[in-house]
């Protein structure tokens, strides 16, 4: 098949007649939409709209298709560019109509949306893509290293939170290489940012939700359940959970009298909660954003530093102590944050604006472990990659906990 050909296989479209019913509902493409967060998301908005998902047909989890007869079915690969816009111009063509809003979970690069656009050519209202806290790794300020900045928006003081506007490339190619260097997927996520605001069509509105780690039942990275399977190791005698050891440091205050903000000394994780992203998501299609363009950074409000979020974990998990073990080093071995920031993410603008209220920390830690406990039996080959992404004596114990063959 070439770029100019339109697909027609019956293979590549699936179920088509499911968006003919009940035409007055809207009408969703996902790009993505196979596991996680874009999974709990299609189960949720199938309640509301004809779906159709794009995706590469793939099954994660042992679980089977949750979407069979229920939603359309575009089997594409995102790698292609020529033939995934091809697939979505079939897709809008056998519609007949434009899309009430596009999700696009799957994008990773500017070249991804580009894609995207190039297919959709216009036919939707609403496109609403999926990027990462990652972006402001490659911003001026992570170019300065953090270091305490004066605010940007003309009050007095300091930044003391890295929000919305924050996102911006340093000012010369050699100091963009830098950063970008350091953090590819950042740059990269940015860039499909910068291809959507270019690109997007006259009429056409844009959404960017911008999320940090996220966690939740079902999570291919296991990097939370690996926490818990390392607090359990370290309490049967294995090393425990590493965290970062650091100086507290002094307050100072510059000419104004303005007292200079400091970074905390170890890193505040900004989390989300995957079910909180997926309902966040159903309530801007369902109700639409008045704005043509805006971006939204989402996550819980509670926001604390490893060794503090490891006793929650520690807690939810039935910890017979206040405090689990835990090994202060000063490079040590962490899952959690994805990002080297120390600065604390806004979601000012997601309470404000769009009336976010996320489940409190305690409650997601506490279906997370519930979810890890019953799906050590139920899903052991994901309990075993989670274990084994721990250092070598942890990882033993925590296959010996599980009553596996350890061929560590």
């Amino acid at each position: 098949m070439t770029c100019n050909d339109e697909p027609t296989d019956s293979t590549t479209f699936q179920n088509f007649e499911a968006l003919h019913q009940e035409q007055d509902k809207l009408a969703v493409l996902v790009l993505g939409g196979s596991k996680f967060m874009g999974k709990a998301f299609v189960e949720m908005i199938l309640h509301h709209a004809r779906v159709c998902v794009v995706n590469r047909g793939k099954t994660y989890w042992a679980a089977p298709d949750p979407f069979a007869g229920k939603a359309a079915r575009v089997l594409s690969d995102r790698d292609k560019g020529d033939s995934f816009a091809a697939h979505l111009r079939e897709a809008t063509r056998r519609l007949g109509t434009e899309w009430d809003c596009v999700v696009d979970f799957s994008g990773f690069c500017g070249g991804d949306v580009h894609a995207s656009l190039q297919g959709l050519d216009g036919a939707f209202k609403l496109y609403i893509y999926i990027s990462s806290d990652s972006v402001y790794e490659v911003s001026t300020w992570a170019y300065e290293k953090w270091k305490p900045r004066k605010r940007l928006d003309g009050r007095s003081g300091y930044e003391t939170h890295v929000s919305e506007g924050l996102a911006v490339r340093p000012a010369t190619k050699e100091q963009q290489e830098i950063v970008n260097n350091n953090d590819g997927y950042g740059n990269e996520k940015l860039q499909g940012e910068e291809v959507l605001l270019k690109e997007l069509p006259a009429g056409c509105k844009c959404f960017i939700l911008r999320l940090p780690d996220v966690i939740g039942p079902c999570d291919s990275t296991h990097r939370l359940w690996a926490y818990w399977h390392w607090l359990r190791a370290g309490e049967l005698g294995a090393p425990p959970p590493q965290v970062q050891s650091y100086k507290r440091k002094r307050k100072s205050w510059d000419a104004n009298g303005d007292e200079i903000a400091q970074a905390p000394g170890d890193a505040k994780l900004a989390l989300v909660y995957s079910l909180d992203v997926a309902k966040f998501l159903l309530r801007l299609v369902t109700d639409q954003p008045t704005k043509a363009v805006d971006i939204v950074n989402l996550c819980c409000e509670e926001q604390l530093q490893l060794s503090e979020f490891l006793e929650q974990l520690f807690a939810a998990s039935g910890g017979n102590r206040k405090r689990p073990r835990l090994a202060p080093d000063r490079n040590p071995k962490v899952y959690l944050p994805s990002v080297d920031r120390l600065w604390p993410l806004s979601c000012e603008r997601a309470r404000e604006v769009y009336g976010f209220r996320p489940t409190p920390l305690e409650e997601v830690l506490t279906r997370c472990v519930e979810f890890f406990e019953t799906g050590c039996a139920k899903f052991p080959d994901e309990a075993r990659k989670a274990a084994v992404k721990l250092p070598s004596e942890p990882a033993a114990t925590a296959i010996k906990i599980l009553g596996y063959a350890s061929n560590l």
